[in-house]
């Protein structure tokens, strides 16, 4: 019996940490390649490059999110918000452009992610490649929008 326990430990246990099963083990997400059928919520634009969100903000919902987002209330499963960040350039006539994609931020609705109340965070390159999901510095800025179900957005016609 400890033998067969033993053996477990060497070989479930790594298999367990490669395929990521192991607790506190964070899972890439996927970006969604439908972004582009959303619905665009609003732009902004952040210009000190010191700021951690600096850039142009294209903000963007998907069908799920779309009525909660007009009509207010909690986000259903699946609700997708996309935020498109773009570099700032200043014209020599002082209008302000957007320059090149820098990256895309990422909110889910996701059930099982109780700790970041209910909204799974993620940053992808201009490409569209998994970059790193970080719950903890995305979670605590939104906290302060707890009442809207944590979104910063608000509907814009």
């Amino acid at each position: 019996m400890k033998r067969l326990f033993a053996i477990s430990v060497v070989v479930v246990l790594p298999l367990a940490f490669a395929f990521g099963l192991a607790a506190g083990e964070k899972k890439e997400v996927s970006f969604p390649t439908d972004w582009r059928s959303y619905t665009h919520v609003k732009s902004m634009v952040i210009p000190d490059k010191n700021h951690g969100l600096y850039g142009f903000h294209h903000v963007y919902v998907n069908g799920k999110g779309l009525t909660t987002l007009k009509g207010g209330g909690s986000y259903p499963e699946g609700s997708i918000f996309i935020a498109v960040f773009y570099d700032v350039n200043t014209e020599k006539d002082g209008s302000v452009t957007q320059g090149k994609k820098l990256r895309y931020v990422y909110m889910r609705k996701d059930a099982s992610a109780k700790e970041t109340g209910d909204w799974e965070y993620a940053v992808f390159d201009a490409d569209g490649r998994f970059v790193e999901k970080d719950p903890k510095k995305c979670y605590e800025c939104h906290t302060g929008v707890k009442s809207s179900d944590f979104i910063f957005s608000t509907f814009i016609e």
